[in-house]
Order: C-alpha cells, then sequence, then structure tokens
C-alpha cells in the first residue's frame, strides 16, 4: 500500500466511525474531500458548470461513504472508480457535454432534472380519455373506494386543511421574498459581495421558471462557486425556514416526525 492510500485509508475509517453529520465526522469529512479533489484519475472537464456536476457528485459522497469497501489493490484507485462510476461522476460530466437532445433520449439523466422536468408537465387528470373514442376515463379504471367511516372522513378534512394551509404559506413565502420588508435577505449576502444577497438567489432559485442554475449565479458575480453555494445551502436556505416558521410553516407536521 503506497503512502497515499494509506493517507486515504486513514481518513475514509475516521469518516466512517464518526456519528454522521457530527463536527467530528464534519471535520474529518472536509479533510477527505480536500484529498478526493487532487485524485489524478477523477473525471473532470472545461466545462463551466463542471464546479456543480463536482459537488453533487461529493453530496451524495457524505451519504455513500460509510459503504464504501475497495475492489482493487489499490485503495486510490478503487476510490476514484467509486466516485467516477458509482458516484456517477463521470456521466455527470459525459451529461455536460452532450447536445440538448441527446440529454433528453440518454439513459444516464440527472435525477435532479427528471424530478423539474416532471414537476412541470401537467396534472393527469381523472377525466383524460384512455381511448381514441373518449369512452373510457382514467378515473373510471380506478377501483370504487369503500365506504368512509368517520374517522376517515376526520383524517381527510385534517389532510385538506393541512394542503390548503402549506398553500397559503407558500405564497405568502413568496410574497414576502419579493418584498422583503424586513430587508433580512438583502442584507444576508457573502462577505465582499453585497449585490449577491438572498433576495435575488431565492428569486433566481426558487421563483423563477425554470431556475437559474446556481453556477451561472456565480459566474455572472464573479463569486467562487463553492463559497456561493456554501453560502446559500448554510445561509441562505435556513433564514428562508426561519421565515416560513415564522408564517406558520410546521415541518415536523408536514414530515410526520
Amino acid at each position: 500500500m503506497t503512502d497515499r492510500d494509506e493517507h486515504l485509508r486513514s481518513l475514509i475509517e475516521t469518516v466512517q466511525q464518526q456519528p454522521p453529520k457530527s463536527l467530528a465526522w464534519r471535520k474529518a469529512m472536509n479533510r477527505l474531500l480536500l484529498e478526493i479533489q487532487q485524485l489524478p484519475g477523477l473525471a473532470r472537464s472545461p466545462h463551466p458548470d463542471y464546479a456543480e456536476a463536482l459537488d453533487d457528485a461529493l453530496m451524495r459522497l457524505g451519504d455513500e461513504i460509510k459503504n464504501f469497501e475497495p475492489r482493487q489493490p489499490s485503495l486510490e484507485k478503487s476510490l476514484t472508480a467509486w466516485i467516477n462510476l458509482k458516484l456517477r461522476l463521470k456521466y455527470e460530466v459525459r451529461e455536460l457535454h452532450a447536445p440538448p437532445r441527446s440529454r433528453s433520449q440518454t439513459g444516464t439523466r440527472n435525477p435532479r432534472i427528471e424530478f423539474k422536468q416532471q414537476a412541470q408537465k401537467p396534472p393527469l387528470s381523472l377525466d383524460t380519455p384512455l381511448d381514441i373514442e373518449g369512452g373510457t376515463t382514467f378515473g373510471d379504471q380506478l377501483p370504487a373506494s369503500g365506504a368512509f367511516t368517520l374517522w376517515d372522513l376526520e383524517e381527510k378534512i385534517q389532510q385538506e386543511q393541512a394542503h390548503h394551509q402549506a398553500i397559503c404559506i407558500g405564497v405568502q413565502l413568496q410574497k414576502y421574498i419579493e418584498e422583503d420588508p424586513q430587508q433580512e435577505l438583502r442584507q444576508c449576502h457573502p462577505q465582499a459581495h453585497p449585490d449577491c444577497h438572498c433576495q435575488m438567489l431565492s428569486q433566481r432559485l426558487l421563483l423563477k421558471h425554470p431556475p437559474d442554475r446556481l453556477s451561472a449565479i456565480a459566474r455572472e458575480f464573479n463569486i467562487n462557486y463553492h463559497t456561493l453555494n456554501w453560502h446559500w445551502k448554510n445561509r441562505g436556505l435556513p433564514l428562508l425556514r426561519d421565515i416560513a416558521k415564522n408564517l406558520g410553516y410546521q415541518p415536523d407536521r408536514e414530515t410526520g416526525e
């Protein structure tokens, strides 16, 4: 085992032995990520969105590193292959250079892009005909529901009320982002970049359709992508969650925790 293999093994074992997301785990993970980015066999690209693709792969690494097991005598090569293939960095790089039509047809589509595209489609109507004549609808194929009990009805009403409340809070949050009455969002920005504030980021990443890429915003404002990405995830999104909670959002109720 080479010195580099030994160093990587020590870092990986340290991460695997720490409770996930603990302070010790984050410190060990940061050291491991710095070392990983120096691996010579890591899939790379001069594409301007490469940093975002790499960041996505490294985020998946944080969730999957506990399952990593070397498959080759060289731990360095095994880890590199695991990131390129298992964590799909190699395929993400290919996606960056694929023409738009190829991206829509390839079988290795980015799950986040796939989700956004599906979310943009109109909801399926129960009245949609299943045949050319239009005699049978999708709703006709659904099994008849049994009789509701009082408790079923009460649960249904609570679900509808919670759904309605969530919609109202979403509308209020959108209005809050647009107006920023307390200037909280505009005052939340990376140092030396006051124009790259969280009101603008929220508008372009959450309200705009389709949303802008964070890497494109980083280039526009001449700010390091990783700096902006860290600021958005660790300052911007938590601020928005606090604002949503003040508007009545209850995450525990939404998730059932």
